[in-house]
């Protein structure tokens, strides 16, 4: 699953050798500036526009090569890129009024013509990952050089949210090469690509939003989360991401690092199989579809118990956004944790001495291994499961793309900062004009909450979108239409000379670091 969120990344800071009649504050200062590199856990998988995947570590990457038409600040506001303003001529139309200062590291000029290129290719491409972010565009019209029209389907209210997921390419240079070198317009261009070692970045001094401190970016491949923290404090790495809480007082214990707790808007929550007649419950009725049922499994968990065992931080969630996505509604507070309550619900429903399930999970992951087993443990105490684990992630997936899972343990992040993806894809049923969500995976289904996934879709007025994304949002969660269990956050090493704020999305781009 794309979107999920399963990459962890660490920076790396080495200082290297300048030499100048400069002050030596100045001097370090040079040094510090000449070479980043930075920890991955995993190479990337492509370059746009050849990628496979549009994991935060992809796209990451690539958007230090490439620009979008707009971009996310670090707390999900919206700001121009390439675009410098837009408007709306009708609810089916934006209007995009483009830079007219910006060039592709080869030299070629960036135009209009390049936007509806991008789009146009993607669109076409049905087996490109970032198609499903521009399905409602029917067409892009070339105003003139410098601006562009997006005609929609249908009024489409966070275009610009999904078009910060979208890197521009140039059409002259795609339409030359033969080889799949990226080439953009961002503040980086590609050096060199060496497979499962090492991707190298250089600064493009001709970059049009001003010339980033950094000169030369590493990405090294570094698989292991304690490698990193050992080059942390041997200061072969400075800066470094997702710092398990274990490392945390080692580090601290280092004066030169200053360590911040970052919330990202990934939740992970429990689904479940909502199908009446399912083949995960032989023989009879699916508990499951009782809310009575689901309820008290709700209140069976002790989620204070799971975030204790979370080596990376985290925070308690009560629906399936956290507070830093549009549409989050405050009003919607966790079902306490009380067992007598859960017995209670269990015998109204008919299920006094419980019924079996199962919950999967694949078997390379540690930390989910051992977050699924509390989560036995906890559910055990009302109801027989039991932990099934799966030889690979590709397995585990498959489960849930096939619906073969009563129960499942899973995380989202919602990458275009808005609610409406939530509806869009984990909460749409089969009775949607649109179908069933792509990734509801338990075949969720209510009336009032497809309701709401409709006019989410199509209102452009964003406090009326507001509302109804908080009532949809309270619609299914006193469906418990899922079990909301804690929000990510990360802790973040990096040395006190760095001025960053690290972003809420993980996305890592180096021209908003600077040495003090």
């Amino acid at each position: 699953m794309k979107k999920i969120l399963g990459v962890f990344i660490g920076f790396l800071l080495l200082c290297v050798g300048f030499s100048g009649c400069i002050n030596q504050a100045e001097e370090d200062n040079q040094k510090q500036s000449e070479l980043l590199t930075i920890g991955i856990s995993d190479e990337p998988h492509g370059f746009f526009p050849w990628i496979d995947s549009y994991d935060v570590c992809t796209l990451g990457i690539n958007f230090n090569i490439f620009n979008p038409l707009v971009e996310f600040d670090s707390s999900f506001k919206l700001f121009p890129k390439l675009a410098k303003s837009w408007n709306n001529p009708d609810n089916c139309t934006w209007r995009f009024f483009l830079r007219d200062d910006v060039t592709f590291h080869n030299g070629y000029k960036f135009t209009a013509f390049d936007v509806k290129y991008t789009i146009d290719e993607i669109k076409n491409n049905v087996t490109h990952v970032l198609r499903d972010l521009l399905t409602e565009i029917e067409q892009v019209n070339v105003v003139d050089e410098y601006t562009v029209d997006f005609v929609t389907y249908q009024p489409f209210p966070i275009l610009l949210n999904k078009l910060t997921n979208i890197p521009i390419m140039s059409q002259r240079y795609q339409q030359e090469t033969k080889e799949q070198w990226p080439m953009g317009t961002g503040p980086y261009k590609l050096q060199e690509n060496v497979t499962n070692d090492h991707i190298t970045l250089v600064r493009f001094n001709d970059y049009a939003m001003g010339q980033p401190d950094i000169t030369t970016v590493i990405f090294k491949v570094i698989p292991k989360s304690e490698d990193r923290k050992n080059a942390l404090i041997s200061k072969e790495i400075d800066i470094m991401e997702h710092v398990p809480e274990t490392f945390v007082q080692e580090i601290l214990n280092c004066s030169w690092i200053t360590m911040k707790k970052i919330s990202n808007p990934t939740v992970w929550y429990l689904g479940f199989d909502f199908r009446e007649n399912s083949s995960n419950f032989p023989g009879q009725k699916n508990p499951l579809t009782d809310v009575r049922v689901r309820k008290a499994l709700y209140h069976a968990i002790d989620v204070n118990n799971i975030t204790k065992i979370l080596r990376l931080a985290a925070e308690p969630a009560s629906q399936f956004l956290s507070p830093l996505i549009f549409g989050y509604n405050p009003v919607i507070k966790r079902l306490p944790y009380d067992l007598n309550l859960s017995r209670q619900l269990l015998r109204e429903a008919g299920y006094e001495h419980g019924f079996n399930m199962t919950l999967d999970c694949p078997e390379g992951y540690l930390l989910q291994i051992e977050i699924s087993e509390e989560i036995v443990r906890q559910l055990s105490q009302v109801v027989n499961i039991s932990l099934n684990l799966l030889p690979t992630e590709d397995e585990y997936y498959s489960k849930l793309y096939m619906g073969n899972c009563s129960i499942y343990f899973i995380g989202w992040i919602p990458a275009t900062g808005d609610g409406g993806e939530i509806f869009d894809y984990l909460l749409r049923s089969e009775n949607h004009p649109l179908g069933r969500g792509s990734y509801n995976f338990g075949n969720y289904s209510n009336q009032t909450v497809d309701n709401v996934t409709s006019e989410v879709s199509y209102t452009m007025n964003q406090k009326t979108r507001m509302n109804l994304m908080r009532e949809g949002f309270k619609v299914a969660m006193d469906d418990v239409a899922c079990i909301p269990l804690y929000i990510s956050v990360c802790n973040i090493a990096y040395p006190e000379y760095l001025e960053w704020s690290p972003r809420s999305d993980l996305s890592t781009l180096v021209e908003e670091i600077t040495v003090k």
